[in-house]
This record gives C-alpha cells, sequence and structure tokens, in this order.
C-alpha cells in the first residue's frame, strides 16, 4: 500500500513548473513561454526565468535550475533540497498541504532562522535595487545637465551668425521661424568609443543643428543634435565611421575623420561600421522636439524627424496656430505595442538560429495598456487637432502599423487626428527639396 508520505511526494512531483510558478506568485510575460524576472531570492533585474512549454526554470544568480517544480519552490523559499525536510517543506508549498505524520519537518527554530535567511536576502536585494536606481538617476540626471550645456552654449539658428543651420534646412527642403527652440553651434565634439587610455575618444567636432528634448512642463531633458557639412549632399551631413568590437578584437586601426572610407569587405565582416551623424543626449522618452510656434497651440503638427516637421511647416508657411514638433524617432511617436497585436509581415522574413525562413513579425497597431508618462511622447490635452506625419522612406508596414498605434495612444474625445502621408518613397523633406524655389521665402 502507498504511503501517505509517497502519495504527497506524487502529487507533488506531478505539479507543473506554470502551475507552480503561479502558486509561488512569479510573473508571467504577456506573451511566449518565457518568463524572465528577477530572482525572488537573489535578486538581481532578469537572472531568473521559468518556461512553461519546456517545464524548465534556471537562476543564473544562483548557478540552479531544472526541470523540477519541487526544486523551483525549494529555491524561491530558501529551502535546502538535499535535506530529507528541506524537500518535503518545498512539497508542502507546491501542494498546498501540510507535511504528512511521519514525515520530516523542520525544527521550529530551523525555520524561523530560514525565514530570517530569507529575509534577509530580500531585504539586501530590496536595498541593491534602490541603490541601481539611484546611481540610474543620478547618470540620468549627470546626462541631463550635459545636454542642456550643450543647448544652452548654442545660438538661436534663426539669428546666429554662423549660417550653418538656416543653409543646412533650406537645402533639405525645411525651414525655420523665429522662434529659439532650434539652434547652432560652431564645433560639438562626436563621442565615439575610447582611446587607448580607456578615455571616450573624440572622433570628430564640427557645425551642428541642437534642438531640445522638452517635457509637459518645458523642461529640457535631453537634445537632438544633427552634425552638418554642407559639401556632402543630398543629406549634407558628415560621413562618419566607426570601428567595432570585432574590429577591435582584430587589433585593426581606428578609423580617423579624413581617412578614406573602409572597404566594403571590412563594414560587410563588421570590422567597421557607418555611424550617424545625428545623437542624442540626455533624456528622449517621454519627450518631443518642439520646432516652431507654441505649445498652448490648439493644433499640433509634427513626426518623427526634425527636417520632415520643418519641411511640412515651410509648406503651409508655418500657421501662427500651431505648434510644429518633432519625436525623435518612430518608437517615441508611437509608444510600445501590446504584444497581443503583433502579426506576421505579408513578404519579409527572417531566417531564425536554425536556419528556418519565418514571418517578420511587426509591432501591432494597439497600444501597450497602462503606459507610463515616460514610454513615448506627451501632448498636452487642450490639443483638438493633431497633425502625424507619416515618413513613406521607412518600411510601409511597419510604418503604418506604428502610426496607428500612434493615433489610438492619443485619441481623445474631440480629438481629430488625421495621418498625412508624402508621395510614395518620399519624404516631406525632399518633395520641398524638389519644389525649389517655388517656396523661397516662406519661412
Amino acid at each position: 500500500m502507498t504511503s501517505a508520505i509517497d502519495e504527497f511526494i506524487e502529487e507533488a512531483c506531478g505539479v507543473s513548473i506554470g502551475d507552480a510558478a503561479q502558486a509561488l506568485g512569479l510573473k508571467f510575460r504577456a506573451r511566449g513561454n518565457e518568463h524572465p524576472q528577477p530572482c525572488p531570492l537573489c535578486g538581481g533585474r532578469d537572472g531568473f526565468a521559468f518556461n512553461s512549454q519546456k517545464n524548465k526554470w534556471n537562476c543564473r544568480h544562483g548557478g540552479v535550475g531544472g526541470s523540477d517544480a519541487i526544486g523551483m519552490a525549494a529555491h524561491v523559499h530558501g529551502l535546502d533540497i538535499r535535506r530529507r525536510d528541506g524537500f518535503l517543506e518545498a512539497c508542502s508549498i507546491l501542494t498546498g498541504r501540510p507535511v504528512p505524520e511521519g514525515g520530516e519537518r523542520e525544527s521550529e527554530e530551523d525555520r524561523a532562522a530560514r525565514l530570517d535567511r530569507v529575509e534577509q536576502k530580500r531585504r539586501e536585494n530590496a536595498n541593491a535595487r534602490e541603490e541601481q536606481e539611484r546611481q540610474a538617476h543620478d547618470f540620468r540626471e549627470a546626462e541631463r545637465k550635459k545636454a542642456r550645456g550643450i543647448y544652452g552654449r548654442a545660438e538661436p539658428l534663426w539669428k546666429a551668425g554662423m549660417m550653418h543651420g538656416r543653409f543646412y534646412l533650406q537645402r533639405r527642403g525645411a525651414g525655420y521661424t523665429d522662434d529659439d527652440w532650434l539652434r547652432v553651434a560652431p564645433s560639438v565634439t562626436y563621442w565615439h568609443g575610447q582611446d587607448q587610455n580607456g578615455q571616450p575618444h573624440s572622433l570628430y567636432a564640427g557645425a551642428a543643428m541642437i534642438a531640445p528634448f522638452i517635457g509637459p512642463d518645458a523642461e529640457i531633458i535631453g537634445c537632438h543634435i544633427t552634425w552638418i557639412d554642407l559639401d556632402r549632399p543630398p543629406k549634407y551631413r558628415p560621413v562618419l565611421y566607426g570601428l567595432t568590437k570585432e574590429g577591435e578584437k582584430a587589433g585593426i586601426a581606428p578609423w580617423a575623420f579624413g581617412d578614406a572610407a573602409p572597404s566594403a569587405a571590412d563594414v560587410e565582416v563588421k570590422l567597421y561600421e557607418h555611424l550617424p551623424a545625428k545623437k542624442m543626449r540626455g533624456s528622449k522618452k517621454g519627450g518631443l522636439i518642439p520646432l516652431a510656434g507654441d505649445p498652448s497651440a490648439r493644433r499640433w503638427v509634427g513626426g518623427e524627424g526634425i527636417e520632415n516637421g520643418a519641411a511640412f511647416g515651410r509648406w503651409e508657411k508655418f500657421r501662427p496656430d500651431t505648434f510644429y514638433f518633432a519625436a525623435g524617432d518612430l518608437g517615441n511617436l508611437a509608444g510600445p505595442a501590446d504584444p497581443k497585436s503583433r502579426f506576421a509581415h505579408p513578404t519579409l522574413t527572417v531566417t531564425d538560429r536554425k536556419g528556418r525562413e519565418r514571418p517578420l513579425m511587426v509591432a501591432g497597431p494597439v497600444p501597450k495598456p497602462d503606459q507610463t508618462p515616460d514610454d513615448a511622447m506627451w501632448v498636452a490635452d487642450h490639443v483638438d487637432q493633431l497633425v502625424l506625419l507619416g515618413d513613406p522612406d521607412s518600411e510601409r508596414i511597419m510604418t503604418a502599423s506604428a502610426m496607428a498605434r500612434a493615433r489610438k495612444r492619443l485619441s481623445r474625445p474631440g480629438r481629430l487626428i488625421p495621418i498625412v502621408w508624402g508621395r510614395h518613397g518620399k519624404d516631406f523633406a525632399e518633395m520641398m527639396a524638389e519644389a525649389g524655389s517655388e517656396f523661397e521665402g516662406a519661412a
């Protein structure tokens, strides 16, 4: 006859990893079978995970894991599964029943000591998280201070003695007003990588257009930098390259501004990379870039980039009832998507680690529920017309999904949100640049 202890253990052995995770109060992601998270015992950020399909769990911090729920319960509660009383206590946690008569139980002293150890460990984890958050806050504030300094040292673009900013916007098909939002500086350093002493490496320094990122209170939280090279059409930005980590490992000499461009072969094998001539400093998420007008306006117009917003403003002659803005990028405009809304791209595919070709999954048009203010750019509550500018030279389906998500995220009763697209394959800046002198002097 099977003893009560054996039946008790068999019942615990039959508990799946997924059911055990629920009983232990672990977190489940909204989508998928892999559920990374901080370890309830060891702390950290995402070192603990369980897979409800593979029936496995692992803690990188503790160096333990397996395919049994009993071991997972023991780890979470600080039990020594090698001891009979620890093993049976883990079974009790999973079954919700006390250890049957005749089974080894923790003594009251052992239980109290274990719970004290677990509580002490969790206090240490909480203190470590607070310290990490403090350091992250200090770093963020230091970056914001640097961004404010870069912006504060620049001159308003519309009246600056140096013409680079005005010429740049004009040649890109964009316009500008006598607002002080956009600024220009004669020499801004482009930092990339580290030098041989481990210090930040100055790759380039040159004229740049500086724009602020502002929050709802108009406080500057970051800045957007666009380096300018008026001798390099059609984008009029310097061409920059950087040494990758693979290139560093290979002992290749860093690229220096003025050198010939790296060979296509070296770029293809990722020894060098082409660097964007735009950077953001400080904080971006949750903020926006003001281009022209005042945020108190009831009509707002904007999209991803500065050039497109300023080109559209030039086209409609910068209406005095309108505030023009840029989000900085599509993610900050649209915000995160609800994982449940993602869908397969109808034509684009990716190759997985096993060499299988699969459809590319696209972030869906539905916003993630319960978003925080820092998840994406803000729009003032008083705005009753919000014109969103779509970028047709980006991948159309992914961009259209993101724009639909932005409209849904920013919708309010009584607010009109039209989405305006340029001609297929061309953004508004390109369209206005092609229009030529027809619009000269409109800014």
